[in-house]
């Protein structure tokens, strides 16, 4: 069909075209491409490593100045966080009241914080001292009180992000009280997640007790809606893998239609990765959820400064090698990006972790 024709005249009154199709002619509506949903990401993890990631994911997502709307921003981006953590304050206010430990969820509710810097200076304090107050952080006590109060955890923590304002969601992985245990390649065990790394002996595998442990139904509900899922960084065996013993959120993310990455670490740890190559980290992964596929490894392509790596080899740790073809074989497609940041310490730049995730999530919309 060609384009239809118009008659065309100039009103000197208004100073105006009219603009007229001619008898017989239908007008064609403009061929409007539909607009694009906005990408829904899902980040898995715990320690040190996810707050990172949501740090720079939160900067990107929700620039300063971005006006807040709850009903269309509030499920871009979702934490979902291991609770099977059992050392340091969170350890302790476990014991002692019987919560699900809150250190590494009130580490995330800080890095999408967007509120009054105050509070979350009041979040991040820390006590002094040795005395029974001493070592524990505000927050951990603030998000102890307010499960008080709720006598719910993951409501307590739905709190917590109000009080800080954040930008996207952060979910407890279970209610339940778990607890890690890992059996080790010489038949021995331990329980008990601070005490894994500790042991110092190569990991043959780990699993939750009780082991029936109830995905959070928020968590699940947002990996099925995902569109891009991320693993990652963190560490391996109390971290990342925890969180996929829980049946009912691996087989989500088994089921969803996400494109899934594995955030490779940049370092070995002790006690856990020793040795490791990507390739053992992907297969470490199948060999405890072998129903989650692992799409694409992303990993830093930066060189990290020789002072660094000679202070962090006196420690017992080393950059994970990254061997292209092994992961080729696996059947996933590995992602080379520069994500190194900067600093006394071997950590992922936020900003370029977060870029990379995007150009990923990008893909998956097209």
């Amino acid at each position: 069909m060609g384009e239809p024709r118009y008659l065309v005249e100039y009103d000197s009154h208004i100073g105006l075209y009219r603009w007229q199709a001619m008898p017989g002619e239908r007008l064609l509506a403009p061929a409007f491409r539909p607009a694009r949903r906005t990408p829904r990401v899902v980040a898995l993890g715990g320690g040190t490593g996810l707050p990172i990631l949501l740090q720079g994911m939160r900067a990107a997502l929700f620039p300063p100045g971005w006006m807040w709307e709850p009903s269309r921003d509030r499920d871009r981006l979702t934490a979902i966080v291991t609770v099977a953590d059992d050392g340091g304050s969170s350890g302790r206010l476990r014991q002692a009241y019987r919560v699900l430990p809150p250190g590494d969820l009130r580490n995330c509710l800080l890095a999408l914080a967007d509120g009054d810097p105050r509070m979350a200076a009041i979040f991040s304090f820390r006590f002094n001292g040795g005395e029974e107050i001493g070592g524990h952080s505000l927050g951990n006590l603030i998000l102890t009180a307010l499960s008080q109060l709720e006598s719910d955890f993951s409501r307590a923590v739905e709190r917590g992000g109000e009080i800080l304002a954040i930008r996207g969601r952060v979910l407890p992985s279970t209610g339940d009280d778990v607890v890690l245990l890992a059996e080790f390649a010489d038949g021995s065990c331990v329980e008990g997640e601070s005490r894994i790394a500790s042991a110092r002996r190569p990991i043959r595998r780990v699993r939750l007790k009780p082991e029936g442990a109830r995905a959070l139904p928020q968590a699940r509900d947002a990996i099925g809606a995902a569109d891009l899922i991320v693993i990652g960084p963190g560490s391996l065996y109390t971290s990342l893998i925890p969180i996929l013993l829980i049946e009912e959120l691996a087989e989500a993310v088994a089921h969803s239609r996400a494109r899934i990455v594995l955030v490779m670490n940049l370092m070995t740890e002790p006690g856990e990765t020793d040795g490791y190559t990507a390739a053992d980290f992907v297969m470490a992964i199948r060999g405890h959820a072998p129903q989650v596929p692992i799409h694409d490894v992303l990993f830093n392509t930066a060189p990290i400064p020789p002072e660094l790596i000679e202070h962090y080899a006196a420690e017992g740790t080393v950059p994970v090698p990254m061997e292209v073809p092994p992961l080729g074989a696996l059947g996933v497609r590995p992602i080379a990006r520069d994500l190194l940041g900067v600093g006394p310490k071997i950590r992922h730049d936020p900003q370029r972790l977060a870029q990379a995730v995007l150009e990923l999530a990008a893909e998956v919309r097209e």
